[in-house]
């Protein structure tokens, strides 16, 4: 554990001895749109990776018990739990892929950029106050970026980790929904409530391990975008206009990878509320009302991804609101720009 916080320690000191670097640049490049939102989504980008470092020492202790509990099902599974598991996987195994084969191909693209062309000396757009030409620091540098840039692209995985954690929540309670539904005993019965109490539990806790990773993404992602619509409102050539489009939808891919698996874990950890109802219609259960009135009351408030006061309840509803805000920023500035030109 110690080596691990170690290492932890050790990425972030790397992640930020490049983002010092590319804020200095920021300063020296304002008034040159093109290349200030290539070195704000660096720079973002080695923020949101020293967060997650960050929140990963924090919560270690919480991602490792969830973590584990996975495991442990996974190693347990009958037939027709793997089914339900495997319909998870199948969803969205592809959006999770490419988004991994994304961020690890930016950076080796980036790495490789300054052998292939010689418009800039190391693969970030970084510069510094002194001269960098002389060896040996040039080399240093050379890899320091690279391994910085590598170190990045794995933390941005976590993101995909986080959400995985969160369609294995979901997965479990579809498997709890399932089995609720095939009870015919008060044995039965009494397990999967004692399955459910435990299931939110561990709900619970995966959604706090996920929601500081959550917090930095949308955070990270917003700054992105607002300076990519603030470069898209002024009069730019087309393929930099498909350059910046594609650099904003990845920023708000990230925030749907979250959105998406909090809206199912939210929708079926109320579903569990709406089979124990229509079981107290089953006159085998009348002695059991009150435990089944349990459960409801239990599932009536859902497991969410959330941060009071700093970020709202993830899901595809808060996603479209996130998106038609910045939308509506964007045509408002867009407005802006057109009356002063007028």
């Amino acid at each position: 554990m110690l080596c691990v916080k170690l290492y932890h320690c050790l990425c972030i000191i790397m992640d930020m001895s490049v983002a010092v670097p590319l804020m200095y640049t920021i300063t020296l490049y304002l008034d040159e749109p093109d290349i200030l939102v290539n070195v704000v989504m660096m720079t973002s980008s080695c923020i949101h990776g020293s967060f997650n470092f960050l929140f990963h020492m924090i919560n270690h202790h919480h991602i490792r018990n969830v973590t584990y509990e996975m495991v442990h099902f996974s190693d347990l599974m009958k037939p027709h739990e793997e089914i339900i598991v495997q319909r998870h996987i199948e969803k969205c195994v592809m959006y999770h892929g490419v988004s991994i084969f994304i961020y690890y191909s930016i950076t080796f693209l980036a790495i490789a950029v300054p052998f292939l062309t010689q418009q800039q000396s190391f693969p970030l757009s970084a510069e510094y106050p002194f001269n960098t030409s002389y060896q040996p620091l040039f080399t240093i540098i050379y890899i320091q970026q690279s391994a910085a840039g590598i170190l990045i692209s794995a933390q941005l995985c976590t993101n995909v980790f986080m959400a995985l954690l969160l369609w294995f929540a979901t997965a479990r309670f579809e498997i709890l929904i399932e089995d609720l539904g095939k009870v015919t005993n008060a044995c039965q019965l009494f397990e999967c409530i004692k399955r459910h109490q435990k299931l939110l539990k561990y709900a619970e806790e995966v959604a706090i391990s996920a929601r500081p990773f959550a917090l930095s993404t949308l955070y990270c992602s917003t700054l992105c975008l607002i300076c990519i619509f603030l470069d898209l409102i002024t009069d730019q050539p087309i393929a930099k206009m498909l350059h910046f489009f594609t650099l904003s939808l990845a920023a708000l891919s990230e925030v749907y990878m979250y959105s998406w698996p909090a809206e199912y874990l939210m929708h079926t950890s109320k579903c569990v509320a709406e089979t124990a109802f229509h079981m107290l219609e089953n006159n085998h259960f009348i002695e059991l009302r009150k435990c089944l009135q349990i459960v409801i009351m239990r599932s009536q408030k859902p497991i969410e991804v959330t941060i009071p006061c700093l970020m709202p309840p993830l899901s595809l509803n808060s996603f479209t609101t996130y998106l038609s805000t910045i939308l509506s920023y964007f045509t408002t500035l867009r407005v802006m720009m057109d009356e002063d030109k007028n």
